[in-house]
């Protein structure tokens, strides 16, 4: 799956001029699809250096099963920010904008629950 977020800006180009089209609707409910795959993918990524580390036998069997839940606890928090918001079509505005802050580094979603190795460092 790709995670092109593109469209997302268009859109909201788009939304200072007028209200989108059924078409459009769809393209922005596909962003926000796209943008939690993304997400979740990056939260994923833990996990799987992890996984890689238990191979050299950098962490114990423990430590793995620490990130797994972790991991779970993470993807629940992020369906949580996903889907206990509105996808209406007038809170599709809200979602574009939050979307593009996101990919711009401006208010980035995080979880609250962090991996062991980000506890380290905080």
């Amino acid at each position: 799956m790709t995670y092109d977020l593109t469209p997302t800006p268009q859109l909201l180009e788009i939304l200072k001029l007028r209200e989108l089209t059924k078409a459009e609707r769809a393209v922005a409910r596909e962003q926000i699809g796209r943008y939690y795959a993304k997400k979740l993918a990056h939260l994923q990524q833990h996990l799987f250096e992890a996984l890689v580390m238990r191979r050299t036998e950098e962490l114990d069997p423990f430590e793995i099963d620490e990130y797994i839940h972790r991991y779970h606890k993470q993807s629940q928090e992020l369906y949580v920010y996903i889907n206990t918001q509105s996808h209406s079509n007038a809170s599709l505005p809200i979602w574009l904008e939050a979307i593009e802050a996101d990919e711009q580094g401006r208010n980035v979603w995080q979880p609250r629950t962090m991996f062991p190795h980000e506890e380290q460092h905080s």
